[in-house]
C-alpha cells in the first residue's frame, strides 16, 4: 500500500510539473482562435486536476467527451474563420482537424482505468495542443494579415 501512495504522489507531483498556463507565444493573433484555444488549455487542466486529486475514472471520461466536443466545435469554427479569409490552405488544415479528431478519440476510446495512460493522454494533448496552434494556426493569421494588408 505504501509503495501505491508513493506512486500517486510522484504522479500528483508530474501534474504539478505540467505547463499548464497561457503563455503569449500561444497567441495567434486571432483573438477568436485564441480564446477558445485558452478554453482548451483550462479543459486539460481541469482533467489534470481531476487525475491528480480524485482519481475518478468516470468524471474523466465525462471531461474527454467535454474535450472531443469542444474541440469539434473549436476546429468547425476555425474552419469558418479561413473560409471567410479564404485560406489557401484550408483543405490541407480541414485535413490536419479531421486527422486530430480521429486521433483523439482513438486515444479516450483505449484508455482504461490505468492513471498512467491518463498522464500520457494528456502529455498527447498538450504537445498537440502546443504544435497545432503555434505551427498551424499561426499561418491563418498570416494569412489574415497579408489578406488585411493587400485590402
Amino acid at each position: 500500500m505504501e509503495r501505491r501512495d508513493n506512486h500517486n504522489v510522484s504522479r500528483n507531483n508530474s501534474y504539478a510539473m505540467l505547463d499548464l498556463q497561457w503563455k503569449e507565444e500561444y497567441n495567434t493573433g486571432i483573438a477568436e482562435i485564441d480564446y477558445q484555444h485558452q478554453y482548451f488549455l483550462s479543459l486539460i487542466k481541469r482533467i489534470t486536476t481531476v487525475m491528480a486529486e480524485r482519481h475518478d475514472h468516470t468524471y474523466c471520461q465525462r471531461l474527454f467527451t467535454e474535450l472531443v466536443y469542444y474541440t469539434r466545435f473549436h476546429f468547425y469554427s476555425e474552419e469558418n474563420i479561413m473560409m471567410h479569409y479564404n485560406y489557401t490552405g484550408f483543405k490541407e488544415h480541414q485535413e490536419i482537424h479531421r486527422d486530430l479528431i480521429d486521433l483523439l478519440t482513438n486515444k479516450i476510446n483505449s484508455i482504461a482505468e490505468n492513471m498512467d495512460e491518463y498522464h500520457q493522454f494528456v502529455q498527447f494533448l498538450l504537445k498537440w495542443f502546443v504544435h497545432h496552434s503555434m505551427e498551424e494556426d499561426k499561418k491563418i493569421a498570416s494569412c489574415m494579415t497579408s489578406d488585411l494588408n493587400i485590402s
